[in-house]
């Protein structure tokens, strides 16, 4: 399910991006799965058509997205990359993540003993279930 921020510091058009993309690498759009189409997304987001049509073009030039003509875009991932692209976006996410807590004032040290604390209770709970 796909949500926009509007009071987020990363632009709408980022946002979207960054979550088809995540949904491709996720398996939660598998191959040949049809996207939205751009009025039917542009409505359910309420954001302009335009910004998904330019997310849906650079996402078929970056080879994840193949359109049809007349039928929409679909899903068109080359399994390959999917090392790369998720080493990129964790990138992407950490560096946001990161600059966030930077801005809130938090250390390094605070950074970390927080986020392995985090991760312990997660790999911790993954266990139990």
């Amino acid at each position: 399910m796909l949500k926009i921020d509007a009071g987020s510091a990363v632009p709408v058009y980022e946002q979207l991006k960054r979550q088809i993309k995540l949904g491709i690498v996720s398996g939660e759009y598998p191959q040949n799965h049809r996207m939205p189409s751009i009025r039917q997304l542009a409505a359910q987001l309420t954001i302009n058509p335009n910004t998904i049509a330019k997310v849906y073009r650079q996402l078929e030039s970056e080879g994840f997205l193949h359109s049809r003509t007349g039928s929409g875009f679909f899903v068109q991932f080359e399994k390959e990359h999917l090392g790369i692209t998720r080493k990129k976006l964790l990138a992407e996410i950490t560096d946001e993540f990161v600059t966030m807590v930077i801005e809130l004032g938090f250390s390094p040290e605070e950074l970390m003993n927080t986020m392995l604390t985090k991760l312990e209770r997660k790999q911790a709970n993954d266990q139990t279930e």
